[in-house]
């Protein structure tokens, strides 16, 4: 009956040993998952930022071409 006993909470602790590695490794995913999409976050928070600068830089080249053609038109030729 001992060694039942003894063979059962071993088995057990095997059980238990194993669920922990397991929780360990998921852990460390879900880690390594949120360090990612940190990453991709900032990486794409920082691309909308470089396209609001080329939006705004691409509507004043668009007024300065439009200054100049104008200009170009109501002089005398």
């Amino acid at each position: 009956m001992a060694d039942s006993s003894n063979n059962q909470l071993e088995a057990l602790q095997q059980q238990l040993d194993e669920a922990r590695d397991e929780a360990e490794l998921n852990r460390l995913q879900l880690q390594q998952t949120q360090e990612e999409l940190e990453f991709y976050f900032l990486a794409h928070q920082q691309q909308a930022e470089e396209l609001a600068r080329y939006k705004q830089l691409l509507q004043h080249t668009e007024a300065l071409v439009d200054a100049v053609l104008q200009r170009l038109e109501a002089s005398p030729a």
